[in-house]
């Protein structure tokens, strides 16, 4: 456990860990379930879950344990973390999602709003919009009326006011989670940190939204933890190049976007996972 801007954060490795540390943040009082994801990722991880699909089902209808969801986690979820989003969803552990993805390759067939109703018959929606720096500007999902996810009600799901620039109200029903890869970049088989080129253009600059309001996209970033419940990071190493960039993620994003609040000391990047299928 660690603090961002005075919330409580978890770090941990691999990223469908989320779901036992929200059920683990329900119990201690934390957080209400379900709660809005607010995740900045490089992939998606919204596959639906097939493998454990009785499991999720099992567990919803019997009430289970905090250890009943570990192991379901451990054994039933995808090695690969592409489904624990819509499984969050099937647990009743998450509500809806807003995506922002550092992946600049379009996604065939991937529309910005998507609906999908669970098992119980409840419906979710996943906001899937781009990089921050992105949305914040002109004609971005957090500056446009008209903008299809901004027309699906994005901005009171965050409680973002446009005209201010600002997020203005925070529940307890939601949480800010961080993959530590959405700061990385592919070059065929290789995988790279983002330079600090690439934070000062995609984080620190001010966007202009084209009505007079600017906002860096790392103040965004900020405000969403202050205003959060509890925050979560994944490491990945095995999606970030190997322990040792992801190392190099993790300081460069404390220093240049958390103002050194993580006391790195304390952190492991990576560890031997023991799970049945890896």
């Amino acid at each position: 456990m660690q603090s961002l801007y005075g919330t409580p954060a978890c770090i941990f490795r691999d990223h469908r860990w989320t779901l036992p540390v929200l059920y683990r943040g329900w119990q201690e009082g934390m957080l209400s379930l379900p709660v809005l994801l607010i995740t900045f990722d490089r992939h998606r991880d919204a596959l639906e879950p097939v493998n454990g699909a009785a499991e999720l089902a099992r567990f919803r209808r019997d009430e289970g344990t905090f250890e009943n969801l570990v192991e379901l986690v451990t054994h039933h979820l995808s090695p690969r973390d592409d489904d624990w989003i819509l499984s969050g969803m099937e647990l009743g552990l998450i509500s809806d999602a807003v995506q922002f993805r550092s992946a600049i390759e379009p996604v065939e067939g991937e529309t910005t709003v998507q609906k999908y109703v669970d098992e119980q018959g409840t419906g979710h929606r996943l906001f899937r919009l781009g990089r921050p720096v992105r949305e914040l500007s002109y004609k971005g999902a957090l500056v446009d009326t008209t903008h299809e996810a901004s027309m699906a009600g994005l901005w009171p799901l965050l409680g973002w006011d446009s005209s201010k620039s600002e997020i203005t109200t925070g529940t307890h029903d939601r949480i800010v989670d961080i993959d530590l890869d959405f700061f990385t970049f592919s070059w065929d088989t290789h995988t790279f940190p983002f330079p600090l080129e690439i934070y000062e253009g995609e984080f620190l600059n001010p966007c202009h939204s084209g009505s007079g309001n600017s906002i860096t996209p790392a103040a965004f970033l900020r405000r969403l933890i202050e205003t959060a419940p509890m925050a979560t990071v994944a490491t990945e190493p095995d999606f970030c190049g190997g322990a040792g960039k992801t190392g190099i993620i993790l300081r460069d994003v404390n220093r240049l976007l958390f103002d050194n609040t993580l006391d790195e000391t304390g952190v492991q990047v990576d560890y031997p996972p023991v799970y049945p299928h890896e």
